[in-house]
């Protein structure tokens, strides 16, 4: 599974504005909009569509696969995001980022 780390979420519409800002408003870093997508893969999540399993990875509702929690990334407005493509026969590629809130 390949995530961006370099310097380095699913039900419903995503706004165009989602790529540009945080949830909160604050402007999204040019490093993760280069690393991590385009804004339809861009997946903003509720806490209730993500969850731990017994394994201690992260299972994403509408993601086809755990997700080891040592990959996921501190989210800079306190809200689950995950960004991957879904492809037009549908497969979905591999997790290019995954914020989770710091009280993880």
């Amino acid at each position: 599974m390949r995530l961006c780390l370099a310097a380095a979420f699913l039900l419903g519409a995503v706004p165009a504005v989602a790529h540009e800002q945080w949830a909160n408003g604050k402007a999204v870093p040019g490093w993760i909009k280069s690393a991590c997508c385009g804004v339809a893969d861009a997946h903003h999540l509720r806490p209730e569509q993500v969850a731990l399993n017994a394994r201690g990875d992260y299972v994403v509702e509408g993601y086809h696969e755990p997700l080891a929690a040592k990959f996921a990334l501190a989210s800079q407005d306190g809200d689950y995001w995950i960004f991957y493509r879904d492809n037009l026969d549908g497969s979905q590629s591999a997790v290019f980022c995954f914020f989770v809130p710091l009280n993880f």
